[in-house]
């Protein structure tokens, strides 16, 4: 390996701070069957409409230069190539010319094909090794930033950040983020694409700078996945340029950056300065340009990692509002930071121990779907007193037949501890997965039976209809061996949010993670 690889990266962990990365179409290409960039996806929403989607989009280029005398591979090109093709693809699709199979009335036919196209990937083989060092990667970032609309950075590599889309990134955390400031197919609405999505974009997108330039200003910015003269990259550090106030700022910050260049003509990896240079702009910055990206990744894994990000979100939930009225009979937990939900008779700050917040709001600010995502993300336990929350909080979340996960809180249960459980969380305790099965599930399993699936990804990418598929995913798991819960987990915490998008896949999505709960955890509960 090289040595300046080795040192570059020494004197960045001398900085002893977590970079950000800020990541590209190219990362997708380099793992999975998604190796579209902007041209070939515009060519592939062509390919929808148009018999001859190579020359049509040569006729868009033509058209736009003679209308607006804009450059080829200029920002406004495809600005315009966007705005030009969405107008032809949707009234194509009016007119009838083509379908779009389970497109709703209120949705953007060309952002909702996009969504279709982006979705449903596939990981290359020969890339598994080199992806399985990246994913490691997963918390030494302190925050990542991607124009990418797919949700391979969320499904393989980023699964312990929180996702924020576009409008959330001006009042969500930086901190253990994956920001998505072009949007994402979980909404397709959000996409920007068009002249006049970037429009809306650009109003605020210099907020979005002043949002991260004291990020920028202490920790190192990782550029991936990104040609050197996109314009994404240069557009996004002219608004941070813009920010900068004396030549020290400037100079502190360009030490920073570093952008990441694929070569395949090098066998070894080379480190050197670089200048963009737009608009009488010059940002210099430095370059790594490397071909096997296993070495850089080896380097970055290195990185001390001070706290879980998912920590440091947990460090702001240790200050609540305690908001109730003067009887005491209304009470619940409020983020400190979130002070436009301020309303109510009293406030109380209570800083202290998790217990005491708990004890005084009845354990009630926990909510079901928070109990749901502990069971996979493990948010709840530095927070959660759990004798307090199994006697408590778990009857009042179980009424009403609801069905939520049990075991992993009895599971850790002090064995000392004298606790009279709740009629409702002993029913919960007792089941096992099979008794989740509805009758119309039930019916389904003859059909599933017939498939013989080897994988939960499997079932997730095949043609079968959405209902049965979701079905089919329950069966699987209810099946499924020990040595394959972990497959279970890493699925459920891929395909979260798209699962958690829609009341019936929500619905099959909180099943799968009982499922694993008792997996995982019954065996230990029965033994305590």
């Amino acid at each position: 390996m090289s040595n300046s690889l080795e040192s570059f990266f020494s004197n960045l962990k001398e900085i002893n701070r977590l970079p950000i990365m800020f990541i590209g179409s190219g990362m997708a290409k380099r793992y999975t069957s998604n190796s579209f960039d902007w041209k070939g996806l515009l060519i592939k929403c062509i390919s929808a409409y148009h018999d001859m989607p190579d020359r049509k989009y040569k006729w868009y280029i033509e058209k736009i230069k003679s209308e607006h005398n804009v450059e080829n591979d200029s920002h406004m090109m495809y600005k315009l190539l966007g705005s030009y093709i969405q107008s032809d693809f949707n009234m194509e699709f009016y007119e009838g010319k083509f379908e779009l199979e389970g497109i709703g009335d209120d949705q953007i036919p060309l952002k909702y094909f996009i969504k279709t196209t982006l979705e449903n990937y596939s990981i290359k083989d020969e890339m598994k090794p080199e992806l399985e060092l990246l994913r490691r990667l997963k918390d030494k970032m302190l925050t990542v930033i991607t124009t990418n609309y797919d949700t391979f950075l969320e499904d393989y590599v980023f699964t312990s950040h929180e996702k924020i889309i576009k409008q959330q990134i001006f009042t969500g955390s930086e901190l253990g983020t994956l920001m998505k400031i072009h949007g994402c197919v979980t909404d397709p609405d959000s996409m920007i694409l068009t002249q006049n999505d970037y429009e809306n974009y650009y109003k605020k997108s210099k907020v979005l700078a002043a949002k991260v330039i004291n990020m920028f200003a202490e920790n190192p910015v990782l550029f991936f996945g990104y040609s050197i003269t996109d314009e994404n990259i240069r557009d996004f550090l002219h608004d941070v340029y813009s920010c900068l106030e004396t030549n020290e700022e400037l100079d502190h910050f360009e030490k920073r950056l570093v952008i990441v260049d694929y070569d395949p003509s090098k066998s070894e990896p080379v480190i050197g300065p670089h200048t963009i240079d737009f608009n009488g702009t010059r940002i210099n910055m430095s370059k790594i340009s490397i071909s096997d990206f296993s070495q850089l990744y080896q380097q970055m894994i290195g990185l001390k990692t001070f706290t879980q990000l998912r920590e440091i979100r947990r460090l702001k939930n240790l200050v609540y509002d305690i908001v109730h009225d003067y009887q005491g009979e209304k009470k619940r937990v409020i983020n400190l930071m979130n002070d436009e939900e301020d309303g109510g008779d009293e406030v109380v700050v209570v800083i202290g121990r998790p217990s005491q917040a708990m004890e005084l709001t009845g354990v009630t600010g926990v909510r079901s779907d928070q109990v749901f995502m502990d069971i996979l993300y493990d948010d709840l336990a530095s927070i959660l007193p759990i004798e307090i929350f199994v006697e408590r909080g778990l009857p009042q979340l179980l009424k009403g037949n609801s069905v939520i996960p049990v075991h992993k809180y009895l599971s850790r249960l002090p064995s000392e501890k004298d606790i009279i459980l709740d009629k409702n969380v002993t029913e919960m305790r007792d089941k096992n997965p099979e008794d989740l099965l509805t009758k119309s599930m039930i019916r389904d399993f003859e059909s599933y039976e017939e498939y013989r699936f080897d994988s939960l990804d499997e079932i997730y990418l095949s043609n079968v209809p959405k209902t049965k598929k979701l079905h089919f995913l329950l069966f699987w798991s209810i099946a499924a061996l020990p040595e394959e819960i972990e497959e279970i987990r890493e699925f459920l915490i891929r395909h979260y949010e798209e699962l958690n998008a829609n009341v019936n896949s929500r619905t099959v999505l909180r099943k799968l993670i009982i499922v694993l709960d008792i997996k995982e955890n019954k065996e230990s509960t029965l033994q305590g």
